[in-house]
């Protein structure tokens, strides 16, 4: 079992927060007595522009296996069946584990939470903002569980689709391309552009003393970073190792 006052930490030590809907979402730095907060850029798009390169993912890159089910059927269905996978798995980790596996669940969605639980990883909290101030950029963990066996936060960077091939590197002008900056050694491929997503989060939730002295002190023993791609035919994950959290605070210069 996690331990007692983890959730209300990791929510009440948020450091920003999501607001606006549709094309205006965006997150936000509050301050006390103020209406409007400090306003923040995504960490996706500064990734695109300051770290990804400018290839093209070639085709085996981009080809999916199309969503089982005819509701998700179309040209959009694989973005529209993610969103509301998102959505259930975020809501979800904040419930009881009892509420959750009574609740009505996508099937995509019950894989990914049957894949935490053999893991021994308990969700905690759903989109648990992190940011920096200093680069103006924000984002949110997917979920932060708790690993039942090594007493460890896990930060889980969930991802729906992209079965296609994760390693193959984006091509321009006939070559293969690498990333940007501190990452100009590393093939800029859908899986480096992931963990690369997830390096930053892990780097900025870890960045929190105050949070961190708080976790430490009812029992948590470190934070991993965890990328977890889910499908309808397996759900596959890849540990952050140190390489990426050690070149994590470099990306995260990068995006100013």
């Amino acid at each position: 079992m996690a331990p007692r006052g983890l959730k209300v930490s990791l929510k009440n030590s948020a450091p920003c927060k999501l607001v606006g809907s549709g094309a205006k979402k965006h997150f936000e730095i509050k301050h006390a007595g103020a209406s409007r907060g400090i306003r923040l850029r995504g960490l996706t798009k500064r990734l695109q522009t300051c770290i990804f390169s400018d290839g093209e993912m070639p085709s085996i890159a981009k080809t999916s296996a199309p969503p089982a089910g005819g509701h998700w059927r179309g040209a959009d269905g694989g973005r529209r069946r993610g969103r509301a996978v998102d959505s259930q798995v975020s809501r979800l980790s904040d419930v009881s584990c009892e509420k959750r596996y009574s609740s009505k669940m996508l099937n995509l969605t019950r894989m990914v939470f049957s894949a935490l639980s053999v893991r021994g990883l308990e969700p905690i909290v759903g989109q648990r903002a992190v940011c920096s101030q200093l680069h103006r950029v924000g984002t949110a963990a997917d979920v932060v569980c708790y690993d039942l066996n090594t007493n460890e936060l896990v930060v889980v960077e969930l991802k729906c689709g992209h079965s296609g091939a994760r390693t193959a590197a984006a091509i321009k002008s006939g070559n293969a391309c690498t990333m940007k900056g501190p990452l100009r050694m590393a093939p800029d491929s859908t899986l480096n552009r992931h963990l690369a997503q997830l390096a930053v989060t892990h780097h900025l939730l870890t960045s929190e003393a105050a949070t961190m002295r708080k976790l430490a002190n009812i029992g948590v023993d470190g934070v991993r970073g965890l990328l977890m791609y889910a499908n309808d035919t397996s759900v596959d994950v890849y540990d952050l190792d140190e390489w990426w959290i050690s070149k994590a605070g470099n990306i995260l210069s990068k995006l100013k």
